[in-house]
């Protein structure tokens, strides 16, 4: 008779899945993404319809994903002639 070795299983209900990475983008990840001129953009930040979620030790801009799908939601209402005002309300900013 052989002793069969047993794998060491792992506890699943002390196990945590580790958290996931947040992905930051620069304005110009914003810019490249969307498509918008440097202008419009820093109009949208002036305005408060996209908000920094973090900046850098050097102090650039970084914005989160709920943050750049944000954008492209002011975008299309833009483009569907949403007035600002709207877009604010809307969004809650």
């Amino acid at each position: 008779m052989t002793d069969v070795a047993t794998q060491p299983t792992r506890d699943t209900a002390a196990f945590v899945p580790p958290a996931p990475l947040t992905r930051y983008y620069m304005t110009s990840d914003l810019r490249a993404a969307t498509g918008l001129t440097r202008t419009h953009l820093d109009y949208y930040l002036r305005e408060g319809l996209i908000i920094p979620s973090a900046r850098t030790e050097s102090g650039y801009l970084l914005f989160d994903d709920a943050e750049l799908d944000l954008l492209r939601t002011v975008i299309a209402a833009r483009q569907s002639g949403e007035s600002l005002r709207d877009i604010r309300q809307r969004i809650g900013r």
